[in-house]
């Protein structure tokens, strides 16, 4: 059956008289206040009291099948309390008398009700719980809630972290914390992000990803304070915009009419890293009004924090071939040149073994130590004015600032990752080796290998703004507009610097794995790293019979990231009467991209010899103590002294040798833009029948949208052409599609709901994907050949859900949802490596850089393929336990697994031609799961949460010719306790990563060779928070 087909079901649906759906209630005698709220979370409604009219008061047992109205009236006989519903299906209950006004002999589209002040609100972990299960169960489509007692009461560092524990959503982790969200086993790329109902892009920097120059959210730019709510909607419907295959996360800011009357919160908490021994601080403040009879009212909120980062480790920086890079130097004897060594029969099976193809060997191994802090800042200020039940009017805006500076220490052997035209790799001789079953160097000795020592400054900011107007207005009784017009912005800067001292050709290098493993290598660096006078900085040089010229490098990066939105949004909406509802609306969006990356110009290797000495320039630094064990490697050595090397060099001064610009051709190909405008125009019918007996809600509908793009970057000319060799490029495209969806969710009975969603959707091409410059990019050892291609089709699949959810009481749920989708557009960068030379590129291109036509590139290039299928299955399950005796029953459980899997077909290419490997869709983890053990009685409250996800591929194919690249499986443990001192001030402890998980990458499926393994450490909070 067509996708088309399945929409066309929904008109088939005969009228039919809708049943009241009946509660089975069991309710004790108990305080009216409580049995009120019981009724409303059990019958999954909205009933608002005054505290001050039930107080004292005392209800009697309820026993039964009830409506929602029928228990109220029942419980209400005879108290002096009267009812009275409201259009938007509210129940309100006040002292008799009481004007009841007229229902409306139609639902109401847009429903905005004036309220009793102040109503009853969430309160406590586990009433949190609840009232999330009941937005969950009233929505047509599979959508999954957080609220702010839920987030409040977790230690989460930032927002990404507040929702791992949501079913289907797990995180990727950069400098120790949450960044960015794979849901259902669909990555950044694929999840759209709203705030506030409007799309938008936050992007920043980090270790493991690296700038987001994509289109993937960096959560972690957000403290998880700014927010009420986050609903994270796994499904389509039309009236949503398009851009997502996985989800569309919907963030959501408090607001003054969400709770009427003056309100304050306040908090404060003290945080403890134990890997670095040093401390840090949180705030919040949330101050709330209402006025004009509670029509109007402003709130504004703040959340600061300042988190010490730590972060220890070990990195590869790559496998390469033994091969590769121009091989290792063939030992010899006698000869008087630099490959002589005094064993020739142990060295030459030490290089038959290390020199080939098959053998794997690490580019630089080294234990990395990176300190530094992490800040955040963010405010958020909302006015509502809401003149008449028929209006309501909103302005929002937010700011959030993001900000690292950390200072990162190196020490490696720098020349393995060397061709022979920078003196590296080709005049390195093995000595000794040992290489295992999976052709792994686990051992090697070696003399003539350049040494580093390296200290890397990152100072990096992301701002994001956004402002919003919207506007809700019952036209008429069955008319209703909705309008929203937003504007957001990001903007990322990083001045990245770094300084490098070398020395060359040291006899005597070598590494061990054998008996420590890959973790924790032994590494022996044959000359004594701490002697100030054993290093090296000043221009190139070429060693006595070397094969090229090399030196220490000064790296100057300043780089920028700017993303954009314009939105505009309209619906109106007509009620046609015995459950039928149709919309009617458009959205126009503008979206740009720009990166802006400065390089130096006369290249950042070369520089001329110091004034002074080189102990001037240089500082002693002592680190990594945390993972060296039994002194496997130098804990202590002489790194460059940044200020040093920027006063003696004037780095800052943009002149002379340390001028940079965005046009040179080692900036050129990171320098580009891309540009969108989508405009969409939507039809969607909503119902709500029954359906052979059986309470049926819904929707279908269509989505057209026609997206306008243009891709901007520099693009190298001949100068016959321009004679700068350059020019600034701009390539147009546009294409449309046309988007149906169908939801709808049976009410099987009174606690069980069936649902099914079938939707075509579509997630535009990566951005610099769209960018039609072929990029030359020489970092250190790293060198890279990126083209892309602007006439990129969008990734495009066929969705469909279908879920079972039982509730059989308050806060309780057992659910099982299979998701399938068709993914029959893929995007996918050919990757594979070759010289230079190869790629038909003019050698000007590599001007500055220290790299020739010989060496080794990765070489990129960004096509369409065929994609595949995607499948999967989520389980739920939350239940408070109260059935539990006495003290016991505050205890309650809330776990979840999702299992999924795909088959994309990916296609390499090598010098044997192309070939198509069959593998998991990159950041698809197939098992993820989280589990949390609550405690809510009284005043004390606890949580102990875990968060697994599995292992995942980051890359297919693998650098350096191998089949993948991917990640480790991770195992994290939080905790945190609060204790209620009185109603307004609470006492709270809290523990995350409470095992001192650590973060693992690796190259190659079947070896697992570690590319780069990081230890963060355990963080405490102990606070206090105020509210009123």
């Amino acid at each position: 059956m067509s996708l088309n087909a399945v929409v066309a079901l929904a008109l088939m649906s005969a009228p039919a008289a809708q049943a009241e759906a009946l509660y089975a209630l069991d309710l004790p005698s108990q305080a009216l206040s409580k049995s009120l709220t019981e009724i409303g979370s059990q019958t999954h409604a909205n009933v608002i009291f005054s505290p001050e009219a039930v107080s004292g008061r005392q209800a009697k047992p309820l026993r039964g099948a009830y409506s929602t109205e029928g228990a109220l009236k029942t419980l209400l006989a005879g108290t002096g309390l009267g009812l009275t519903t409201t259009r938007g299906g509210s129940y309100i209950v006040a002292p008799l008398p009481v004007q009841t006004a007229p229902v409306a002999a139609t639902p109401q589209p847009v429903v905005w009700v004036e309220e009793p002040s102040p109503p009853v609100i969430v309160r406590g972990y586990r009433q949190s719980l609840t009232e999330a299960l009941r937005i969950k169960r009233r929505a047509d489509g599979v959508v999954d809630v957080v609220l702010a007692e839920d987030m409040a009461k977790f230690p989460d560092n930032n927002l990404a972290e507040a929702l791992q524990r949501m079913p289907g959503v797990a995180i990727t982790r950069d400098q120790g914390e949450g960044r960015s969200i794979t849901v259902r086993g669909l990555g950044p790329d694929f999840t759209r992000v709203e705030i506030n109902g409007l799309e938008s892009q936050a992007a920043t920097d980090g270790l493991a990803e690296g700038v987001n120059r994509s289109r993937g959210f960096d959560f972690n730019v957000f403290p998880s304070e700014l927010f009420s709510r986050v609903d994270v909607l796994k499904t389509s419907s039309a009236d949503k915009p398009e851009g997502s295959l996985g989800a569309t996360v919907n963030l959501v800011t408090p607001h003054p009419l969400d709770r009427k009357g003056p309100r304050i919160a306040a908090g404060t908490q003290l945080t403890y890293n134990d890997l670095g021994d040093r401390s840090g601080a949180r705030a919040t403040l949330m101050l709330s009004d209402t006025f004009a009879d509670d029509k109007a009212g402003i709130l504004v909120s703040a959340a600061w924090s300042l988190t010490p980062l730590n972060l220890q480790g070990v990195n590869s920086g790559g496998w390469n071939q033994g091969t590769a890079d121009g091989g290792f130097c063939k030992p010899t004897q006698g000869t008087g040149g630099p490959c002589d060594v005094a064993n020739l029969a142990q060295a030459t099976a030490a290089y038959n073994s290390v020199n080939q193809a098959t053998t794997y060997i690490p580019r630089f191994y080294r234990y990395t130590d990176l300190q530094g802090d992490v800040e955040r800042v963010g405010m958020t200020a909302s006015a509502q004015w809401q003149p008449s039940e028929h209006t309501l009017m909103t302005v929002d805006l937010l700011y959030s600032q993001f900000s690292t500076q950390r200072t990162d220490h190196f020490l490696e052997a720098i020349g393995f990752s060397r061709g022979a035209s920078q003196g590296g790799k080709p005049e390195s001789v093995p000595l000794e080796a040992a290489v295992d079953a999976s052709d792994t160097l686990v051992y090697g000795r070696f003399d003539n290998v350049d040494v580093r020592s390296e200290i890397a400054i990152e100072n990096f900011t992301t701002i994001f703004k956004q402002g919003s107007f919207s506007l809700k207005h019952q036209l008429t009784d069955r008319l209703g507009f909705e309008g929203m017009f937003g504007v957001s912005s990001s903007r990322f800067s990083n001045l990245e610097l770094s300084a490098q001292i070398d020395r060359f050709n040291v006899d005597g290098y070598s590494y061990d794995i054998r008996d420590g493993g890959q973790y924790r290598p032994k590494i022996d660096y044959g000359f004594d790293v701490n002697e100030p006078s054993n290093w090296y900085f000043g221009p190139r040089v070429t060693q006595p019979g070397g094969t090229g010229a090399t030196g220490p490098e000064l790296r100057l990066r300043p780089n920028y990231l700017h993303n954009g939105y314009e939105i505009a949004q309209a619906k109106f909406t007509y009620d046609l009467g015995d459950g039928w509802r149709a919309s009617l609306g458009g959205e126009t969006k503008d979206y740009s991209f720009r990166s802006i990356v400065y390089r130096l110009i006369q290249g950042e290797a070369n520089f001329s010899a110091p004034s002074a000495g080189i102990a001037d320039l240089t500082k002693q630094f002592c680190g990594v103590s945390d993972i060296v064990e039994d002194g496997r490697s130098p804990i202590c050595w002489t790194i460059p002294d940044i200020d040093a090397f920027i006063a003696e060099y004037d780095l800052l001064g943009n002149s002379g040798r340390t001028a940079v610009s965005t046009t040179n051709p080692a900036a050129r190909g990171f320098n580009q833009a891309v540009f969108e405008t989508d405009h969409s125009v939507y039809g969607l019918v909503a119902f709500k029948r029954t359906l052979w007996g059986v309470p049926v809600r819904g929707n279908f509908g269509v989505r057209q949208v026609r997206t306008e793009q243009v891709s901007e970057f520099i693009a190298s000319v001949p100068t016959s052409v321009d004679p700068s060799g350059q020019r600034l490029t701009q390539v147009r495209r546009a294409y449309s599609d046309t988007l149906p969806s169908f939801n709808i969710a049976a009410d099987l009975n009174r606690d069980t709901v069936l649902r099914f969603s079938a939707a075509k959707v579509i997630a535009r091409p990566p951005l610099t994907s769209l960018v039609a410059d072929t990029s030359v990019q020489v970092n250190g050892g790293a060198r890279r050949v990126a083209t892309g291609n602007p006439y990129l089709e969008p990734y495009r699949a066929d969705s469909f859900d279908l879920s079972y959810e039982w509730y059989p009481a308050s806060g309780k749920v057992a659910a099982i949802g299979l998701f399938y989708k068709d993914i029959s557009t893929y995007v996918q960068s050919l990757t594979h490596v070759a010289p230079y030379s190869t790629t038909g590129l003019p050698v000007e291109l590599l001007a500055g850089t220290g790299a020739t036509m010989t060496d080794d590139f990765v070489i990129q290039r960004a096509v369409n393929t065929p994609g595949g299928p995607l499948y999967g299955a989520e389980i739920t399950y939350q239940q408070p336990l109260r059935f539990l005796p006495g003290l016991w029953s505050g205890l309650g459980v809330r776990m979840n697994y999702t299992w999924a899997t795909s088959q994309i077909d990916y296609i390499t290419t090598s010098a044997l031609g192309t070939v198509t490997v069959t593998a998991d869709l990159v950041y698809l983890s197939r098992n993820s799961a989280n589990a949390t053990l609550y405690y809510s009685k009284g005043r004390f409250e606890a949580r102990l949460s875990m968060n697994y996800r599995d292992e995942y591929l980051s890359a297919v194919p693998g650098g350096f010719n191998t089949d993948a690249n991917g990640m480790n499986a991770a195992t994290y443990w939080d905790a945190s306790a609060s204790y209620r001192v009185t109603d307004q001030l609470t006492l709270s402890l809290e523990g995350l990563n409470l095992t001192k998980e650590t973060n693992g990458t690796w190259s190659d499926s079947v070896a697992r060779r570690t590319t780069d393994y990081r230890l963060g450490g355990r963080r405490i909070h102990a606070g206090l928070r105020y509210s009123f």
